[in-house]
């Protein structure tokens, strides 16, 4: 047990930020895709979009488009970007997380996404208030 909680410890570097193995995906490439029509939101996110923020794809699409890249525990009010996991279902594919606070119409957001390896689609699994 003390083994495990001191690898966690030597990969925290200075910052505070991880020392995660698995890069985030560029956000140029996510932005890409959205504005190209190359994406897919899942059904719950449709609903958890719309019961917190009334918001439907469009609005989705427009608050995602805001994300920056800049890590969320350096400046929570102003950078974005969470975590990068190993997806839980979908071996050799990530998942990026990011919390945004105040992103659009003053509301605090939590997304995470993906993209597909079979098609080049990007996934947003998760949509929902902060």
């Amino acid at each position: 047990m003390a083994d495990n909680f001191k690898n966690r410890l030597t990969n925290v570097n200075p910052k505070g930020h991880t020392q995660d193995k698995l890069k985030p995906y560029p956000l140029k490439r996510v932005k890409e895709l959205l504005k190209s029509g190359h994406y897919k939101i899942n059904g719950n996110v449709l609903i958890s979009a719309d019961d917190d923020f009334n918001w439907g794809p469009a609005e989705i699409m427009k608050c995602l488009l805001k994300l920056n890249s800049r890590h969320y525990v350096d400046d929570k009010k102003k950078n974005h970007y969470y975590k990068t996991e190993s997806h839980t279902q979908f071996p050799n594919t990530k998942m990026d997380y990011y919390k945004a606070e105040k992103i659009m119409e003053g509301f605090n957001i939590y997304t995470h996404f993906y993209i597909s390896p079979s098609d080049d689609t990007l996934v947003i699994s998760s949509f929902k208030e902060l």
